[in-house]
């Protein structure tokens, strides 16, 4: 199975946001999971991981299951690095 990744940076914090692509079975293009499967944006989730109001570490999953009541939004994601500054999204969305 074939992994494809859509970055986006921001370059006043230096934070670099990695989000997986899955395939829309209706176009034959690769999108965001986070748009096929929840119809959200990654500039949404992203502002929604900046405003993150609670979180907590999932062992099992290996996994920050965090909660932004801002945007009301709900955001799994990990760490790709030490420094933290790179995140991949895992998934995100409204209960």
């Amino acid at each position: 199975m074939l992994k494809v990744y859509e970055i986006h940076n921001l370059e006043g914090l230096k934070l670099e946001f990695k989000f997986k692509l899955d395939l829309n079975i209706k176009t034959d293009e690769y999108e965001p999971h986070i748009w096929i499967r929840h119809l959200l944006e990654p500039e949404q989730v992203i502002a929604a991981f900046l405003n993150i109001s609670e979180q907590e570490y999932n062992q099992e999953y290996k996994r920050w299951e965090a909660y932004s009541k801002v945007d009301d939004l709900n955001i799994y994601y990990t760490f790709l690095n030490k420094k933290h500054d790179k995140i991949m999204i895992i998934t995100a969305f409204k209960i």
